[in-house]
């Protein structure tokens, strides 16, 4: 299937969306399994010993997991700024306003974020359908053409409020990282300009 350039701008905003919805801090009570008690505080001596120890003992796996604990969770936080949260709620506004059926603007969205956590969308498709069955399934190809829809519908119905679709260029930036490094980070569809 083919979109157009207005379509996958619409796309990408939607996918961009959807990255910084996932990065909104969620969890306000208290932890649902472990502690709760705050992390101890350690001195720098105690750093220093620690670091010693895990490098002694696991050849510093342990630290090397606290680095990239802190790394990702200031990454999350950086997708969180004024300007990412407007234009989410911008591109959410969008769906909420121009796609009428409630269960293709489901599909959409379902499809931003499965692309924003780069999962593979077949494999999404197949677990949902399996594991509701009581639902009406997805059916791939269906799919596919109410996404195509419901991105046309919002590029065309845009295109007459005058309101932007520009690329904002200071808000890009890669889609979130699998967690596993056999799931495909492509969105599916080709241009019409042969891009």
């Amino acid at each position: 299937m083919k979109i157009s350039e207005r379509e996958a701008i619409v796309l990408e905003r939607l996918i961009q969306a959807m990255e910084t919805d996932i990065a909104l801090p969620v969890r306000v009570g208290p932890k649902a399994f472990g502690s709760s008690m705050p992390d101890y505080l350690h001195t720098e001596q105690e750093l220093y010993v620690l670091e010693r120890e895990d490098l002694t003992e696991t050849g510093g796996k342990r630290w090397n997991e606290r680095k990239r604990a802190k790394r990702l969770e200031t990454e999350r936080r950086a997708r969180c700024t004024r300007e990412r949260i407007t234009a989410m709620e911008e591109a959410f506004a969008w769906v909420i306003e121009h796609v009428a059926d409630e269960e293709r603007r489901k599909v959409l969205l379902a499809y931003a974020e499965v692309k924003a956590r780069g999962w593979q969308w077949e494999r999404y498709l197949s677990n949902r359908n399996r594991r509701n069955p009581s639902k009406r399934a997805w059916v791939k190809r269906t799919v596919q053409r109410w996404i195509v829809q419901s991105l046309q519908e919002i590029a065309d119905k845009s295109a007459k409020d005058a309101s932007s679709l520009h690329v904002r260029a200071h808000l890009l930036m890669a889609q979130i990282e699998p967690e596993h490094g056999g799931k495909i980070n492509n969105i599916g569809f080709a241009r019409v300009d042969g891009s």
